[in-house]
């Protein structure tokens, strides 16, 4: 099969571990599922997945993202049969209560297939269901996930600092949002998920509308020496005065899709909002439209 390889992070050990006890080789589908089924039965796994409702069911983006990088590392194959290269003992790389999860998901769920996997997750977990395509498959009558989401008009501000991308998406869903407006000047993160184009696929996925309003942003180099609380208020200072009283336009925009759309996020990194200028865009809402914020 080929040289033993060692992918860099310990999840990535885990899913390959799962696989490796599904005889080297699931269905993409398949795979979510049983990966979705570990996290939720066995919480105290430390593979740090999570998972959002989509089309099929549960899904976590990070996941995906990761079996496409061990695809280009050569670990795996990753068509619509995901397949490993390796013949290697990944299992025996994870703590113990890991490689327990994984063997009891395998003893419990490991008959069950497609179809049946997915009515018995939509069944379990009901939330997972409310954004599928697969509507003929899921519980009888009203999904109770989908009477208890929120509903009235709201904006949001929301900074997906120490969030993965499938628990910021999950906020968004739980909050009902229908437009999220990106207020970064330069919307590029190291972090996976949350550069423009990537957060953009992910959100028009999960019918989300995605807006950018780079001129409602701060330069990133006005935030190199920042350190107490009072440096970043006096930049926010400077901020109000210099930029966003200029931007009528971009405010304009914001109002339009709070009234066309009810549900809106402003976001931005920063998860404390009394560290980002997104603090200055909501108070000026308030004053010139009378749009209050929450912050979550």
């Amino acid at each position: 099969m080929g040289e033993v390889q060692t992918p860099k992070y310990y999840r990535q050990k885990f899913l390959l571990a799962l696989l490796e006890k599904f005889s080297g080789k699931l269905k993409r589908t398949e795979f979510q599922k049983y990966l979705f089924l570990s996290q939720q039965e066995y919480s105290k796994t430390a593979s740090e997945y999570y998972f959002v409702p989509y089309k099929f069911g549960p899904f976590s983006f990070q996941a995906y993202a990761d079996i496409r990088r061990m695809d280009e590392l050569g670990i795996l194959i990753n068509q619509d049969l995901i397949e490993m290269k390796t013949d290697s003992n990944y299992l025996s790389l994870l703590k113990e209560p890991d490689q327990n999860a994984i063997t009891l998901i395998y003893s419990k769920y490991g008959d069950i297939k497609g179809k049946e996997l997915i009515k018995l997750i939509y069944s379990k977990y009901p939330y997972y269901a409310i954004k599928s395509e697969l509507s003929m498959m899921q519980p009888k009558g009203e999904n109770p996930y989908l009477s208890e989401m929120a509903k009235g008009s709201a904006c949001f501000s929301l900074g997906y600092e120490g969030l993965t991308i499938d628990q910021y998406l999950n906020r968004l869903i739980q909050n009902n949002v229908k437009t999220v407006i990106d207020i970064r000047k330069n919307p590029v993160s190291m972090k996976y998920g949350f550069s423009k184009k990537t957060l953009s696929n992910a959100l028009v996925n999960l019918k989300i509308e995605y807006i950018n309003l780079p001129e409602l942003g701060i330069c990133s180099e006005s935030r190199k020496h920042l350190e107490t609380y009072d440096d970043y208020q006096t930049l926010f200072n400077e901020y109000e005065k210099n930029i966003l009283r200029y931007q009528n336009d971009a405010m304009s925009i914001i109002a339009a899709e709070y009234k066309k759309h009810k549900r809106i996020v402003l976001t931005c990194f920063e998860k404390d909002y009394k560290y980002c200028h997104r603090s200055r865009i909501c108070s000026l809402l308030k004053n010139r439209f009378g749009i209050k914020t929450e912050h979550i």
